[in-house]
């Protein structure tokens, strides 16, 4: 008997989480951006609660809009009205019913007037907190909003000082600001073109009249808008990739990163107490960002027809209550969907709160709860480096920025650490410099008296006699005379075969010692690269270069044989070969503010190395300049299109494998 009562009370611990773990699931992944940038699956950040409103008869909601007392306000296109609800979703009152048409957005300021955007009445509507009429916006009269500008009120958004804004349909000079009177003060945060490759080649290939045309292409008018507490206005703009998410200043100049997200169905913006950034998609995905634009989490998804709480058919508005509620709209199924925060984005949250007043210390307990939950979360590995950092401890700020990937942080790490250990040895290898100084004037005095270094230079000189050696070394003349050397090069055969294969497994050796072993601050290799990806990124290029330059130069006259091109080629990469590895150990040495003397000297390398190249060309075939550079453009012409002839030929293989190898099993399946 007491066997089975244990056995029963094993089952029941067992049993009681894995059922609060299936209550927990929800129908959609939460992802956030691991340190490398990645976008990873993690802890679920926001659990869909339940509905608000079922019987309010809402039928369209276009927006939704939380006051600062969390009562709820939505815009119904269906109904006509501005349905108002307290936080629990009791109904309160019916708003606008018999005035609006077709109202798609709505706001509430600090004095609890109400903002609504009517898109088929072409006005504004200020309404009292009873729904009396206050005030109605039409169409600006002034000469400076323009005559054939249209004006059709989508969203609407009222800052401290009673300023309107209005998102009007095709208002591609930007959101329409109107005084609390009506009168209109101008445009405001105009979106920019998107720049693309595309359209850089098409300028460069078009006539001047073309070009006229191309400078009137009109920028994509802003979806919807936000404020925070500050005064700070939001937008979001669909259909782009540019500045999709936007966070203005007074100036109407954007304060966050242009390419914040690729995401090209943005449908509204909310903003929390902190400046918590909470944007939804018309594919049903909710995106966080903390105010700086750093994306905290992704979650939501689209209906797949089961109608599961958290995922959405057509999702119009977002807002988020002063208790962090979030409500989201969703108008094809006439409903809002709430959603609140879990344990583990309340840590974050608190995290994120005191990270932003720059209290780091304070934040670390947050950050490492977070870290306990997902180690992978690369804003906390951030925000744990600049408490360190605080902290002076310098080497474990290294640490934590190094797995964030945090440049920046990184920097000022090293440049203590670095000052530290150059205040504590400076001295010491200041000396050792003076004694190796003095023992080589020394030793050049006694040798020139007495001749202690002739049979070492002797025994040099029957080494530098050795005919590969003399090759090798040969690659020297190359940084004083490079026209003259690829004429030594190609008639006197001062390089062989042999000596240029040894230098391209140096070249190899040290290309991949420099992807990997340039300092954090300046190495660019990715997390998944591989050392296969990264030797044929050197070497495709390479043999391609040398097999289409010979293909080419035979069709065109040139004197150079496939022998000169492929020791010349080896030979022009001189700089390259005697510089990378310095360099590289350098740059684990400098800091950010350093980065002028490594990226300077880089590309100084590389255009020496296309200099020599160019002479190589040059010489080799015997060209005249314009010849020359024909040859390059043909080359590398040529060189596309290898790769697209292989390309293609590995797809028919691939397909015909593929082909083969169904027949086969089809025969044994049949036989």
């Amino acid at each position: 008997m007491k066997r089975t009562l244990q056995f029963a009370a094993l089952l029941v611990f067992l049993l009681v989480p894995l059922q609060s773990i299936a209550s927990a699931s929800v129908p959609y992944k939460t992802e956030t951006l691991s340190a490398d940038g990645q976008t990873i699956e993690t802890q679920t950040a926001y659990m869909p609660v339940g509905t608000l409103m079922p019987d309010a008869g809402i039928t369209n909601p276009e927006d939704i809009f939380s006051d600062t007392k969390g009562n709820l306000y939505v815009a119904d296109s269906g109904t006509k009205t501005i349905i108002v609800a307290d936080k629990n979703g009791n109904r309160i009152r019916e708003i606008g019913k018999g005035i609006l048409k077709s109202p798609t957005g709505v706001y509430v300021d600090d004095k609890e007037q109400i903002y609504v955007a009517d898109y088929e009445e072409e006005k504004v509507f200020r309404f009292a907190s009873d729904g009396k009429v206050e005030a109605e916006f039409g169409k600006p009269d002034s000469p400076l909003f323009g005559k054939k500008s249209s004006f059709k009120p989508q969203k609407v958004a009222v800052d401290r000082r009673g300023n309107i804004y209005v998102i009007s349909e095709g208002s591609t000079n930007g959101m329409i600001q109107l005084s609390n009177e009506g009168s209109f003060l101008g445009y405001y945060g105009v979106n920019s073109t998107e720049a693309s490759f595309s359209s850089f080649v098409q300028k460069l290939l078009t006539s001047e009249s073309k070009k006229a045309r191309m400078f009137m292409k009109t920028p994509p008018a802003p979806d919807n808008i936000a404020l925070d507490d500050q005064g700070l206005v939001y937008s979001v703009t669909e259909g782009t990739t540019n500045e999709v998410i936007k966070k203005l200043n007074v100036a109407g100049k954007n304060m966050l990163f242009e390419d914040i997200s690729e995401e090209k169905s943005l449908q509204d913006i909310a903003v929390d107490a902190d400046g918590n950034m909470f944007v939804v998609s018309s594919t049903g995905e909710i995106y966080e960002y903390d105010s700086f634009g750093n994306l905290l989490f992704i979650f939501g998804g689209k209906d797949d027809g089961t109608n599961r709480l958290g995922l959405f058919k057509q999702p119009t508005g977002i807002t988020i209550d002063p208790d962090g509620r979030l409500y989201v709209t969703d108008k094809e199924r006439g409903l809002i969907q709430v959603f609140e925060s879990t344990t583990f984005s309340n840590q974050v949250h608190k995290g994120i709160a005191l990270f932003k007043e720059g209290r780091y210390v304070q934040s670390q307990k947050y950050w490492e709860s977070v870290l306990e939950m997902n180690s992978s979360f690369g804003l906390a590995h951030s925000a744990m480096g600049s408490a360190y950092y605080k902290q002076q401890d310098y080497e474990r700020a290294l640490e934590e920025y190094k797995f964030a990937n945090d440049v920046y942080g990184y920097s000022d790490s090293f440049w203590e650490v670095r000052h530290a250990w150059m205040q504590e040895n400076l001295e010491t290898v200041l000396f050792i410099v003076m004694i190796l100084i003095v023992l080589f004037y020394i030793v050049k005095v006694v040798d020139k008296r007495k001749g202690i270094l002739d049979k070492p230079r002797s025994s040099l000189r029957a080494v530098k006699k050795q005919k590969l050696i003399g090759e090798l070394l040969f690659l020297f003349q190359f940084f004083r005379h490079p026209i003259d050397s690829f004429y030594y090069l190609k008639r006197k055969n001062y390089a062989s075969v042999m000596s240029a294969t040894i230098l391209y497994i140096v070249l190899i050796a040290e290309y991949i010692y420099s992807r990997f072993y340039t300092g954090f601050i300046y190495n660019t290799v990715g997390t998944e690269a591989t050392l296969l990806g990264e030797l044929l990124l050197l070497v495709v290029p390479l043999a391609l270069f040398i097999i289409v330059n010979y293909l080419v130069s035979t069709i065109n006259d040139g004197e150079g044989r496939f022998k000169d091109i492929y020791i010349g080629t080896i030979y022009s990469l001189a700089p390259f070969l005697v510089f990378s590895l310095p360099f590289t150990l350098l740059s684990n040495v400098l800091t950010y503010n350093e980065a002028f003397v490594y990226v300077f000297s880089i590309r100084i390398i590389y255009a020496w190395c296309l200099v020599i190249l160019f002479i190589m060309i040059k010489e080799i075939h015997n060209y005249t300049f314009s010849d020359t550079l024909r040859n390059i453009f043909v080359t590398l012409f040529g060189m596309v299109i290898m790769l697209l002839v292989v390309f293609i030929v590995f797809v028919l293989i691939d397909q015909v494998y593929d082909f083969v190898y169904s027949i086969i099993k089809e025969a044994v399946l049949r036989v």
